[in-house]
């Protein structure tokens, strides 16, 4: 409980970071509202909606990844150079403003009649525009915070995050039943223009940016790409935690997506029954990783550590109870991985913020999401590859068994660059907490 009285603290008592959230937190339950008013409108390949994670067969899930995070990961590493090089807070409120606009007629046009091509470009339009805000606001979250509370800022906009965007799904799903998607869509359009109306409170969310023209910026934003890709490159602490984040997501991605696959064989169609035993499982394993991350964290050396411990915890999880194919093993399966993913990913978030400045953090973070993208093309591609008879148990803890493999060789990089030494940032950070 002491992790979420700090929590409410720093809410409250840092405005811009408490307002900061509130951008995160409105956008995310404006896609929840907008995602789950939309999943049952648009068809894709037979498939209803683009749940990478409810998708029916291996080769649903390929291609939905391939449409959805592509056009995205080329966009990315540009959009990283427009946070680093704009200004945040115009940034903010143009991509939630612009959402709104776009929604709102949608939604005033109707969704059954504007056509699917419009839909799922709005459908891409709400994803694109939130990995926007999620890259900012972690971009950002150094200039609203002391150094000390990083940790628990990161905490705060995980477990916030999550669960905005899970009861505006939920809204969304009750809501279906008794209004049109229309009225539902409309309201996600207002959520995004409240996620606007904070954004334009905020005051300090990054150093000032020199006044320039767009001309001028694009011509120089391959070079500020490289120039990004360099800094992170001379930082082990930066580049470690990007390429560690990529793995746990690569294992998140893959582990999700074949459980639902052998949950539907061992369940039916019972969605409700599959949601109790592997989301519900997950999202306790979450929140129990938000109220212990301060005291684990004490009890670290340093923030790497967790984060390896962390990972550990999720890999072992995956490859003990991976390998049984039985609805309380996929509970205990999808809790370990929440447990270790939700710790692991705020320490990241924090170590990323550390290891650069101000003027780097923007494009970092773009990184992020190239990692986020490409690790659910690579789980859909090594499903497809093992094909739809053969999504079982042992499949499941051989990811799982790969994911320790790799978080080794993760490890002996730490070690080598002096991550795990309570040295520099991370001694300070220690000290800070103990």
């Amino acid at each position: 409980m002491d992790m979420i009285k700090r929590g409410l603290n720093l809410l409250v008592k840092r405005p811009d970071f408490g307002k900061l959230m509130g951008v995160q937190f409105s956008a995310q339950a404006a896609d929840g509202l907008v995602q789950g008013a939309l999943a049952a409108v648009i068809a894709f390949g037979g498939q209803k909606g683009f749940d990478l994670e409810g998708a029916k067969d291996p080769e649903d899930i390929l291609r939905i990844a391939l449409y959805i995070f592509i056009p995205y990961t080329i966009l990315s590493p540009f959009l990283g150079v427009v946070i680093d090089r704009w200004d945040r807070r115009r940034l903010l409120i143009f991509v939630n403003a612009l959402r709104f606009v776009v929604l709102l007629l949608i939604g005033v046009v109707g969704v059954s009649d504007i056509g699917e091509a419009p839909l799922f470009l709005a459908f891409l339009l709400t994803l694109m525009c939130t990995r926007v805000v999620l890259a900012t606001k972690a971009a950002a979250m150094p200039e609203t915070l002391e150094d000390n509370t990083l940790h628990e800022g990161n905490a705060v906009s995980q477990l916030g995050g999550a669960l905005f965007q899970l009861g505006g799904t939920g809204v969304a799903l009750v809501g279906k039943a008794v209004i049109d998607s229309d009225i539902i869509v409309i309201a996600g359009a207002l959520v995004y223009a409240v996620g606007a109306a904070f954004a334009w409170t905020l005051r300090r969310v990054g150093e000032p940016r020199p006044e320039t023209t767009f001309g001028r910026e694009l011509a120089r934003v391959v070079g500020n790409i490289i120039d990004g890709l360099r800094e992170v490159g001379r930082r082990p602490k930066a580049g470690a935690s990007i390429a560690t984040y990529f793995w746990l997501r690569l294992l998140w991605s893959f582990t999700l997506a074949a459980v639902g696959l052998v949950a539907r064989e061992l369940l039916g169609d019972d969605d409700l029954l599959l949601a109790a035993l592997t989301g519900g499982a997950g999202a306790i394993g979450a929140v129990l990783g938000f109220i212990l991350a301060h005291r684990l964290l004490e009890r670290m050396r340093t923030t790497a550590h967790l984060v390896l411990a962390a990972s550990a915890v999720a890999g072992a999880g995956v490859t003990v109870f991976g390998w049984f194919e039985k609805g309380f093993t996929l509970a205990a399966l999808t809790f370990c991985l929440g447990f270790g993913f939700f710790l692991a990913k705020i320490s990241l978030d924090t170590m990323v913020q550390q290891a650069l400045g101000d003027d780097f953090r923007g494009r970092a973070f773009s990184l992020y999401d190239i990692a986020y993208n490409l690790a659910w093309v690579l789980a859909a591609g090594a499903l497809k590859i093992a094909g739809s008879d053969n999504i079982d148990g042992p499949l499941i803890a051989g990811g799982g068994i790969v994911f320790l493999i790799g978080l080794a060789a993760l490890r002996a990089w730490y070690r080598k660059a002096g991550l795990l030494a309570p040295t520099g940032d991370s001694a300070r950070t220690a000290s800070s907490h103990g």
